[in-house]
């Protein structure tokens, strides 16, 4: 049988699990013409969100979709937020080519294959200038206002655009989409302290200019039908107690659950058993060693990593001279420092590890000492 399982993807469809209001939410927003920022942990599941808003909803917007994870400059950031925009709104190749050379002419833009056989976009004139960037922020209103449609552009991993000489670049966008009627954009990232900067911060540039909104775990009793319903349409059963251990592990995490899940179903899609539940555990974090020892060796103080286990081992909300006492860790401003550190990582995130599975891994660590 395939395994009905999917993570490490995009999963949209029947593979997707609930956030139902969360998706009417989005839309009633991009239907008012707000801006919204999407604030959520790594492996949340806030890309295959997005792209199920624009799955349910295609008929309704134009969406763009932007990844700024490992952008490399400023000038390819305006290159695929052009090429991107035209391809949406014009579709076919033929058209896409058309409405480039005449939406940029400046630019004389060339198209070229990327490695990945896709179709880029690049800009003759390599470093378009202050003005020919506004106009470059401006295209979405452009088209969307020539299709008399709304653009919705969806930005992930936004927070990176700060190594892109950032401050600058923030000031331009805002100063155009501020501007804008009929397109409107979405800001997603994993990292909070980062966005929060640049949303809600007074000295931030884009201060207020996108209503908040937090993609959390998806609720458990939606994700206990999801994973045994699954295992049903695949012609195995899982017991709804079992589906609730998985979950238990995984809090909620949709990543991790449908992983858990997926090396469940390849040991056993009959019935299985606690020490088959216990053994998908120990294969998912397995996979997710060599990421966790990698970001284990990035936390070099001693301290740190002193704090970092009491967290996974006693993650309760106090962090008062008892807890400092118990765990060696000297004094709350040693505390405080390690938290800063560790945020600025995006290791943790309101005193707890973000990753669930990473506390496990750090608890079974020092098990193993």
């Amino acid at each position: 049988m395939d395994n009905p399982f999917k993570y490490g993807t995009l999963v949209t469809g029947t593979d997707f699990v609930d956030r139902d209001s969360e998706i009417r939410e989005l839309v009633r927003e991009l239907r008012s013409g707000k801006s919204v920022v999407v604030y959520s942990n790594r492996r949340m599941g806030k890309s295959s969100f997005l792209a199920e808003v624009a799955r349910r909803h295609k008929k309704d917007f134009i969406f763009v979709h932007v990844d700024l994870y490992g952008m490399t400059s400023r000038t390819r950031l305006l290159e695929d937020m052009a090429k991107k925009t035209i391809a949406a709104s014009y579709g076919k190749t033929e058209r896409v080519i058309v409405a480039a050379r005449d939406l940029l002419k400046g630019l004389a833009p060339r198209f070229v294959f990327t490695d990945r056989g896709t179709l880029g976009l690049e800009f003759a004139q390599r470093e378009p200038s202050h003005s020919e960037m506004l106009d470059l922020f401006d295209l979405p209103e452009t088209i969307a206002h020539a299709k008399n449609k709304r653009i919705v552009v969806m930005f992930d991993e936004f927070q990176e655009i700060a190594a892109l000489d950032g401050v600058a670049i923030l000031k331009s966008m805002r100063s155009r989409y501020q501007l804008h009627k009929s397109a409107v954009y979405v800001f997603s990232g994993s990292k909070r302290h980062l966005l929060f900067s640049i949303f809600e911060e007074y000295e931030g540039a884009f201060y207020k200019f996108a209503r908040p909104m937090e993609l959390g775990p998806i609720p458990r009793d939606e994700f206990e039908g999801f994973l045994v319903e699954k295992y049903r349409s695949a012609g195995g059963r899982l017991d709804l107690r079992l589906a609730r251990r998985i979950l238990d592990v995984s809090g909620g995490h949709p990543y991790y659950t449908q992983q858990i899940a997926h090396e469940l179903f390849d040991i056993t899609n009959t019935p299985a058993s606690d020490e088959d539940v216990d053994l998908a555990i120990e294969m998912t974090i397995a996979h997710q060693s060599p990421a966790y020892s990698a970001l284990w060796d990035s936390v070099k103080s001693p301290l740190h990593r002193a704090y970092l286990v009491a967290i996974a081992s006693d993650p309760g909300p106090t962090r008062g001279w008892e807890f400092i006492k118990r765990h060696g860790l000297k004094s709350p401003s040693h505390v405080q420092k390690a938290e800063k550190l560790l945020e600025t990582k995006g290791i943790i995130e309101r005193g707890h590890i973000v990753d669930p599975l990473f506390a496990l891994w750090v608890r079974n660590l020092q098990r193993e000492y």
